[in-house]
């Protein structure tokens, strides 16, 4: 009986905190170990207000068999087979990790030699949640010149990305939840499991739903938010921006509907533009003037004595006729009418109209809410959104035109309206740190404070471009996507060195990009490819060393650094949250935790000194907590220092590993700060006539400049047309598109066996959706296979769903199945999925190249297979 009791003490079974890594939300968790075995997943409570909001959704449970699936990779592989291809076996070889760190290590040396340049990484938006430590080794191998992110931004939300920077001072935007009655989404996927703080996202929504907050949702397809929505729109893809042009020119022009105290005080609408469209500046000061409607006369836009702004008429100034930016505003959405709107988008104008004043009519223009003693602007509605409407040819016009209809409002930063997600943050209070915000820029125009790299704006550079993603040249985007033009004619993109290591980690680049035979074309340009792999998938197969990586629930990790501190923190007054992401078990078999294989790599390289001098300037470290570049640490001992530097000394890694989650209050005057702080943002982008003719003189001096379309560059939007709607040959009557789905993470969760078995309960996951009526015209039926071919010549195959949840001329495909890996035995089913890029073309026309996005919408024709 002593014995008994004995082994029962001695059983293991623990819960310990940590934080997911399933998506880009990294929401904290607490895992349940028994016996060394994990067990369970399930969100932190002690995370209620961010970081997941104390649940987990079902991709989060999941990560047990992320953790335990048999068909990870486990050990190091060389390949044997020279030839390199689509479904082509490697030959894979195991090797030892010796074998495999000195293999890498002398390729990388080799070709930092000929050129740091000629080295590589592509990872995906996942992985950026480590971005202070991958910042930091990326700087000491490579000076940060050559990245590829796998899918995220040229996909999904540069264009968006690019105006949370210039109007909130942030990478991206959420809407107050909290405090908002009307919320209109555009093609994103917010409170479904998808967007930012994706599973906190959804108990808001559901709560402002229940307190009366009314959701409409403009999208072609009945679309998880649109399903849980008050109203859905079908909406014509690459339309959207006509949509939301047409809804400002009534707010502004029939409505009267805006909000002049904030356009006044918070905006540059009053400043003065001449007829060139350029700012009417002071002979003396060079600053922006404005129309003094008290005393009649032009001043400089911050001159104290100013009694009041002037938002219209037009005005002689030093012999120039001008007006202000809100006049030039009202004048140049006139042609966007609601019929016009209708006939492009197929939205009713009745509809149109109906729900922009119901939208201007929710912004309670004037009213105001007192939170914790500041009497602040209440500007309930929101508009969010994303990779559906803004990902087509004129990506930044549809963005800049979807962001101006909340600021019209003045439901910007401010209760109840849409948030930067987070421009400011004050740091935790006993330290002050990690601590960022927003700065005046040119012309009392803000600059983000925290950002991926320079953020946009008037002081934005354009150069030559020497970087394979041609970024250089289009300073508005976040990440650049030019990499497979240049690395297949190295020589007409002026390259001047030869591409020579390209190291993956963490991304499936082939199925996640463009045109798929292209892409992989690209790819076989590298001499040596390495991958920090999970799985043997597609890109894979173009891999000349695999290193087996440890999983997030393998590792320790901070998933929140400064610059993204919106994906783990929500934008709303609740609370800031910083986890730490510890391994729940030790790595399984012979996989390696990131951090390790690169501190390796950096001893073999000599680069450690340079890490260490980056890493304590990303990490925003402090004495003395700084890393003395003489010395070597572990992870573990630099996370230990970080977590110090950052919440005192009490606050080490033992306190983590033991509490998991730190939290201290959101201030007013960080989820609200334009209203503490004295910045404006524009409504008319003035510096983008300046930006464009400074591209322009640098496209002319390249060969391949003319190919590259900048031309939407100009300080008001406009609509113009994709190339699917204006493909006209017979047959090609379907726009086809792609949409996410909440139960899987772009591609790296379709071999997911829990995640599969949800895939096959909703006919919308693996199965390519068309309208019921249109099946039904083509003798279609529910479960058909069919071959689809793009305007493009692109082909590929998919099994259908009939529903009347789609619009009638639409395709939609769901984002990232039909894989083809004889590694991944489940998503490499023939009935798992169709991947769009198949449909997609690898052309110069297919991106807008001022935020270097692409254009995710094809005319296809379907034929019964």
């Amino acid at each position: 009986m002593a014995l008994v009791k004995e082994l029962k003490a001695e059983k293991e079974d623990v819960w310990i905190p940590s934080v997911c890594n399933i998506c880009y939300s990294n929401c904290t968790i607490r895992a349940r170990r028994v016996d060394g075995v994990l067990v369970k997943i399930e969100g932190h409570p002690e995370a209620a207000n961010a970081g997941g909001g104390g649940r987990i959704c079902a991709k989060g449970q999941s990560g047990i068999m992320l953790l335990y699936d048999p068909n990870r990779v486990n050990y190091p592989l060389k390949r044997t087979n020279p030839e390199k291809g689509i479904g082509i076996d490697p030959g894979w070889q195991r090797i030892s990790w010796d074998e495999a760190l000195d293999t890498l290590a002398a390729k990388l040396k080799e070709a930092r030699q000929k050129d740091p340049r000629s080295i590589t990484l592509t990872f995906s938006a996942v992985d950026t949640l480590s971005f202070g430590f991958t910042a930091a080794w990326w700087m000491a191998l490579n000076y940060f010149s050559n990245w590829w992110v796998s899918g995220a931004g040229p996909h999904c939300g540069n264009g968006e990305h690019a105006m949370a920077a210039i109007l909130h001072g942030a990478i991206h935007t959420q809407v107050d939840y909290d405090h908002c009655n009307y919320l209109l989404m555009f093609g994103c996927g917010a409170g479904a499991g998808m967007y930012y703080n994706a599973t906190a996202s959804m108990r808001w929504i559901a709560d402002a739903k229940v307190r009366g907050m009314k959701v409409v949702v403009l999208d072609p397809l009945l679309s998880t938010p649109a399903e849980r929505a008050d109203e859905w729109i079908p909406i014509k893809p690459g339309t959207d921006g006509y949509v939301a042009l047409s809804m400002i020119n009534l707010l502004v022009n029939e409505y009267n509907l805006y909000d002049a105290e904030h356009l006044k005080t918070h905006t540059n609408a009053p400043y003065l533009i001449k007829k060139n469209g350029k700012y009417m500046r002071d002979r003396e000061t060079s600053k922006p003037l404005v129309w003094d409607a008290g005393e009649g006369k032009a001043k400089t836009y911050d001159d104290p004595t100013i009694k009041d702004f002037a938002l219209t008429g037009t005005y002689g100034v030093d012999g120039e006729t001008c007006c202000p930016g809100f006049q030039a505003l009202k004048d140049h959405v006139k042609k966007y009418t609601p019929e016009g709107a209708a006939s492009i988008s197929g939205v009713p104008a009745g509809t149109i109209r109906r729900i922009t004043k119901e939208f201007g009519e929710a912004a309670r223009i004037g009213s105001s809410i007192e939170i914790e003693g500041h009497k602040l602007p209440h500007r309930p509605v929101g508009v969010l959104y994303f990779k559906g409407a803004q990902a087509h040819k004129h990506t930044l016009w549809t963005a800049m035109a979807l962001s101006l209809l909340p600021e019209i409002v003045g439901a910007a930063d401010t209760p109840g309206s849409l948030l930067g997600s987070n421009p400011r943050c004050l740091g935790y209070p006993e330290t002050g740190l990690p601590r960022w915000e927003p700065i005046e820029g040119p012309d009392g125009l803000l600059i983000a404070g925290s950002w991926i790299g320079p953020p946009p704006s008037a002081l934005s550079e354009v150069k030559v471009p020497e970087n394979i993603s041609l970024q250089e040249i289009s300073p508005l985007s976040v990440l650049g996507t030019g990499q497979p033009f240049t690395l297949l004619d190295p020589a007409k993109y002026g390259l001047k060195y030869t591409p020579e290591v390209l190291l993956m980690t963490g991304c499936n680049v082939i199925m996640t990009h463009t045109e798929i035979p292209k892409v992989a074309e690209a790819i076989k340009r590298f001499p040596f490819v390495a991958s920090l792999s999970l799985h043997l998938d597609e890109v894979t197969e173009f891999a000349d060393l695999i290193l087996p990586e440890a999983s997030y629930l393998e590792r320790y990790d901070l998933p929140q650094p400064p610059t993204l501190a919106g994906y783990h923190n929500s934008a709303i007054l609740k609370e800031w949250l910083t986890s730490l992401r510890q391994p729940i078990v030790e790595p399984l078999y012979e996989r390696k935790p990131r951090h390790e294989i690169i501190f390796h790599l950096l001893d073999k390289l000599d680069l450690w000194q340079d890490f260490a001098a980056t890493y304590n300037m990303v990490a925003q470290l402090r004495e003395p907590y700084l890393l003395d570049p003489n010395k070597r640490y572990t992870w573990t001992e630099i996370l230990d220092l970080t977590l110090k530097s950052h919440f005192g000394e009490d606050h080490n890694l033992e306190w983590f590993k033991k509490n998991g989650v730190i939290k201290w209050k959101k201030k007013p005057e960080e989820s609200y700060w334009k209203h503490f702080m004295k910045l404006r943002v524009p409504i008319y982008f003035e510096w983008f006539v300046d930006l464009r003719e400074r591209t322009e003189e640098v496209l002319r001096q390249l060969t391949y400049g003319e190919e590259l379309d900048f031309s939407d560059l100009q300080p008001l939007p406009d609509w113009g047309p994709c190339a699917s709607h204006e493909e006209k040959r017979p047959g090609f009557d379907l726009y086809a598109f792609y949409y996410r789905v909440p139960t899987h993470t772009f591609s790296s969760t379709y071999n997911n066996a829990w995640l599969d078995d949800l895939g096959q309960i909703d006919p919308t996951v693996y199965n390519l959706v068309m309208n019921e009526d249109y099946g039904k015209k083509k003798g279609l039926k529910e479960g058909d296979w069919v071959w689809i071919e793009s305007m493009y010549g692109g082909r590929t195959k998919g099994k259908l769903h009939l529903t009347q949840g789609v619009h009638p001329e639409c395709l939609a495909i769901a984002n990232c199945g039909g894989h083809w890996s004889k590694y991944l035995p489940i998503a490499s089913q023939p009935e798992k999925g169709s991947c769009f890029e198949w449909l997609m073309k690898l052309d110069p026309k297919c991106v807008d190249w001022t935020v270097q996005n692409w254009d995710l919408c094809v005319k296809v024709k379907v034929d019964k297979a």
